[in-house]
């Protein structure tokens, strides 16, 4: 009869495979990152063979752990080891995927539209990457302690090479020959984007073997939800507190304005609505539009008549989800009429946006 190994042999293994496949999937940010600063198209294509490999070790990882389940009782620690691992090789082997396609993309191309802001996403891409790899196999969790604040840099990248791809899609005349460079930015921008959103997901789930949900090191961001009027901030300021109430700090909350000056009688009002609905009162420092700092924004609602331009537009991310509440405005209504309307629709909206929170909790 066949020996079972003990557990330790058996994490051992998968610690041991997980490492095999980060160390392919380095070895293909490596080449990408090459070839941006000189081409190299056949090591670009040696790529695929590397991405069906990391595909091979996930098989092999994840028979390990059902082996792990089905022969020992791994507690506490071990039990979050286990589990990280296998969410940890999905995040690698998604990695993997997405430097595969980069490598298509980048394959036979002379040419590559704002490469210089492509190379340093690369660079901080694979920074990530190593970052977390470090955290992983050397115990070094000091490395992906701020780990969020780098992924956000190359979040904003990636907003300004869409914005600079979109231009190059809406221009006419000659520039219209340049709308195959800036569909390929695009995708090469977003596949770098999503390499370091994985990246911050392995470094959590580390963090979450380590210490387990009751301790953990790496502070999870917020959503943010945005509201704008037209009204000096006064209806904004209050849906923003409404819904805060209603959702105890499961979000962060911005108020955002169109108007030039915002006048001390708006800011009096709010307060008497405030007092008025016995709402904690909350401070909602008022912004521009222009100024607004939009990573991790889920929502922006636009109160009353509230309209975007379209150079206001391209300033927010495309994956921002916009509504339009058209009847909640305080211009042409009374305290007694608005506020019921407005409680209702946050209401309405608490209950989606808590589903949400525990879902991705």
């Amino acid at each position: 009869m066949t020996r079972i190994p003990t557990l330790d042999t058996q994490l051992s293994r998968i610690k041991s495979l997980l490492r095999a496949m980060c160390d392919r999937v380095f070895a293909g940010l490596s080449v990408v990152t090459l070839h941006l600063e000189s081409p190299r198209d056949d090591e670009l294509i040696k790529i695929v063979v590397l991405d069906t490999e990391v595909d091979n070790l996930e098989t092999e990882i994840d028979e390990a752990i059902l082996q792990i389940f089905a022969t020992q009782q791994p507690m506490a620690y071990e039990l979050r080891l286990v589990y990280a691992t296998a969410k940890i090789a999905h995040h690698v082997e998604r990695i993997g995927d997405a430097v595969e396609s980069l490598a298509r993309q980048l394959a036979g191309r002379k040419r590559i539209l704002h490469a210089d802001i492509i190379g340093r996403m690369m660079k901080e891409t694979k920074d990530l990457f190593q970052r977390s790899y470090m955290a992983m196999f050397e115990g070094d969790l000091t490395q992906i302690a701020d780990i969020h604040v780098l992924d956000d840099k190359i979040d904003a990248w990636h907003r300004e090479l869409y914005l600079n791809a979109r231009r190059a899609l809406y221009a006419s005349g000659e520039q219209r020959a340049l709308v195959e460079d800036a569909l390929q930015v695009i995708n090469v921008s977003s596949k770098l984007e999503k390499v370091a959103d994985l990246c911050c997901n392995w470094a959590e789930q580390i963090d979450f073997a380590e210490h387990g949900s009751a301790r953990r090191k790496i502070k999870k961001r917020k959503h943010r939800v945005v509201f704008i009027d037209e009204e000096e901030s006064v209806a904004a300021s209050l849906a923003a507190s409404f819904l805060q109430e209603a959702l105890h700090d499961l979000f962060d909350f911005t108020v955002i304005t169109q108007s030039v000056n915002v006048t001390q009688g708006g800011a009096l009002a709010f307060s008497e609505l405030l007092a008025r609905e016995k709402v904690t009162p909350q401070v909602f420092p008022v912004a521009r539009l222009e100024n607004m700092h939009w990573s991790r924004t889920l929502m922006l609602i636009m109160l009353g008549e509230c309209t975007l331009t379209q150079a206001e537009s391209d300033l927010i991310p495309h994956k921002t989800v916009r509504l339009s509440w058209p009847e909640v405005t305080l211009e042409d209504a009374t305290v007694e009429q608005f506020v019921p309307l407005l409680r209702a629709r946050i209401d309405d909206l608490s209950h989606v946006l808590a589903r949400t929170q525990r879902r991705a909790d």
